[in-house]
């Protein structure tokens, strides 16, 4: 399943093709800061083999930018959050109590260069560490490069290809393709890679309709993929918990001047799957999990 490896591609790769010019930035050469953080809310929902699931979830991240040339721009981010997960049940996936607090930490690197008129490319070093309360999160890193081309064809429309290389915990370390687009509708309305919002992240698309200078309305969908490093107390000790699903949600941002933004989105996932898995990959139990409804807000500063 390479291609699922793209969810933490997108993530990255809309930041890169959604960073506009710096807010309220005086002297284009000089570093742009960034701060963005976050919530989410999964309500409790039901598991196929008895109990129930609810997810809690957070996260921040800084950012800095420069202008290193007319056509080169070098960036660099890191960002930590946390993901709380509530079992409940006598019997089933919910009784063994899996897993419970998952720590994520993440430092990326970012190239943008202007080939020219009409090609823009982006290379994104990452790392990343994604492991339950107890254990090292050295246990959990994974890393890679993504890079992509897109191709400015006309004013409405930039779209290009792309690839990816990232490890994976307790498999091999796959390429994967990228697709990136930004594509104006009408003045109000675009088509875009999808960023993934605050606290969770995920590939796919977003039709953002901007009425108003201050105000933008969303619809999004995407696949979500979440694997970690379980920690030596639970039924499998040292081994990895993961979460798959397919969140379907509509969202409001409002700007407050050019250098804050607050977002509110809500939402649906569908198809939601979890998995436990030993110390080498080999699946001890899953379960799926019924439609649920989450909600979350986020806010933006740039300076």
């Amino acid at each position: 399943m390479g291609w699922s490896r793209s969810l933490f591609s997108s993530l990255i790769l809309g930041w890169l093709l959604t960073a506009g010019p710096a807010f309220g930035q005086a002297d284009p050469n000089a570093w742009r800061l960034s701060l963005d953080t976050g919530a989410v809310h999964r309500w409790q929902t039901d598991l196929d083999d008895a109990g129930e699931v609810g997810l809690d979830a957070w996260a921040v991240r800084v950012g800095a930018g420069k202008v290193v040339a007319p056509d080169l721009r070098l960036g660099l981010s890191a960002g930590y959050g946390e993901r709380h997960y509530r079992f409940s049940g006598e019997s089933g996936f919910a009784a063994l109590k899996p897993w419970s607090n998952i720590r994520q930490a993440r430092l990326s690197g970012r190239l943008s260069w202007k080939a020219d008129e009409r090609w823009n490319l982006f290379a994104v070093p990452t790392i990343r560490w994604f492991a339950e309360e107890g254990a090292d999160l050295s246990d959990g890193q994974i890393g890679g490069l993504l890079a992509a081309a897109s191709y400015r064809v006309s004013d409405r429309l930039s779209i290009g290809p792309g690839f990816g290389v990232l490890s994976e915990l307790e498999n091999e370390v796959n390429w994967f393709p990228i697709l990136a687009i930004d594509w104006a509708l009408t003045d109000n309305l675009a088509l875009r890679t999808g960023r993934g919002f605050a606290a969770t992240e995920g590939p796919g698309l977003v039709l953002d309709w901007r009425p108003s200078e201050r105000w933008s309305l969303s619809l999004g969908a995407r696949y979500e993929k979440a694997r970690f490093r379980l920690n030596d107390k639970g039924v499998a000790m040292g081994g990895v918990g993961q979460e798959t699903s397919v969140p379907v949600y509509l969202g409001a941002t409002r700007s407050f001047g050019s250098h804050l933004r607050l977002s509110l989105i809500a939402g649906v996932e569908f198809a939601g799957e979890l998995r436990l898995e030993d110390a080498n990959g080999g699946l001890l139990e899953k379960s799926r999990f019924d439609p649920a409804p989450f909600g979350g807000a986020s806010l933006d500063l740039q300076f």
